[in-house]
């Protein structure tokens, strides 16, 4: 047991070096994509935020644990707004620009409940799905940069600036270091990611073993968590920063990235039939968590209320994952 634990510690700190890495070696980039591209930009650190789960997830996919990498798929999601964007609000009161919210936020609505209906209509996630899901992201990435041509020019340059600091931010856990841009350090970082996907991957396979619970519920819970490092370090220093949109609009886009292209490329790859403990808790506190979160951004402001409310549903949500399992096994 003492293994696994290392493979899930020393996994998920690699996973947080690597993504640091690899957003240093790309903060040049973003200072030079302007606002012409800053669509661009904007789809990149949607994809960057999402690595760690991606990875996880397809390393666990390819392994044959499907229900571990949709756990790990949709656990992220109701981390990053549970229990990311709850965290940041009870630092700092979050304002949210109103184009975060029509622009992100919507799609964000709109990607759970397509994800979700479909998966609780027969608890199958077929290829025909798959393609559906990453067709449904390229409406995401033009409204993206339908939204950003219509900015002005100061907001356009704001956003910018965002994207540069979030690279900034992403997976310095109080060390303000900043890494030189490169080819060499982005493999290197990537190189990282990849190891500790692997070996975090591995523990939490062998943690399930040990523990004799289901793959649904080590993803939903440690599986999601591990990953989530990266973004959830992005949202404890933006918010002492002042940053406090940062978390939002970014964590925003990985969920969608995460919803149709992560779950699209796994259901592609093979039809995946899901165990009966998504319908009872994961798919509707991902159906719950989103709608409220959803709430609060149209609000244009999360608080501290809101964030406790937030908080409070992840750790509701992961409780009610514990007992379903446990009544399943």
């Amino acid at each position: 047991m003492l293994f696994e634990v290392l493979f899930v510690a020393l996994g998920a700190y690699l996973m947080l070096k690597g993504a640091e890495w690899v957003t240093d070696s790309s903060i040049g980039v973003a200072k030079r994509l302007g606002t012409t591209r800053l669509a661009v930009g904007l789809i990149l650190i949607s994809v960057m935020l999402s690595l760690p789960e991606l990875l996880v997830a397809l390393s666990a996919f390819f392994k044959g644990h499907e229900d571990l990498s949709v756990g790990v798929s949709i656990g992220s999601v109701i981390v990053n707004l549970g229990l990311i964007l709850g965290i940041t609000a009870l630092i700092r009161p979050i304002k949210v620009p109103r184009h975060v919210v029509t622009r992100d936020g919507v799609f964000m609505l709109i990607a759970t409940i397509v994800v979700a209906l479909i998966a609780l209509e027969d608890l199958k996630l077929t290829q025909r799905d798959g393609l559906i899901f990453l067709l449904l992201f390229i409406p995401y990435v033009v409204n993206v940069y339908e939204q950003e041509r219509q900015l002005a020019k100061h907001e356009q340059e704001k956003e910018v600036q965002d994207i540069s600091k979030t690279l900034l931010l992403f997976g310095k856990l109080g060390n303000p270091l900043v890494i030189k841009s490169g080819y060499l350090i982005f493999f290197v970082g990537f190189g990282l990611l990849l190891a500790g996907s692997e070996l975090f991957t591995q523990g939490l396979l062998g943690v399930s073993k040990f523990f004799s619970v289901s793959d649904v519920l080590v993803g939903v819970t440690v599986g999601a968590l591990g990953p989530s490092l990266p973004n959830l370090v992005v949202a404890i220093q933006a918010s002492r920063k002042g940053f406090d949109d940062i978390v939002v609009s970014q964590s925003i886009g990985s969920n969608i990235f995460t919803l149709f292209v992560t779950l699209g490329i796994l259901a592609t790859a093979r039809t995946i039939v899901l165990q009966p403990e998504f319908s009872v808790v994961t798919l509707p506190a991902l159906l719950v968590v989103t709608v409220v979160s959803f709430v609060f951004l149209v609000k244009g402001k999360i608080g501290r209320l809101e964030g406790a409310v937030l908080v409070l549903l992840y750790l509701a949500a992961l409780l009610a994952e514990i007992a379903s399992n446990t009544a399943f096994f």
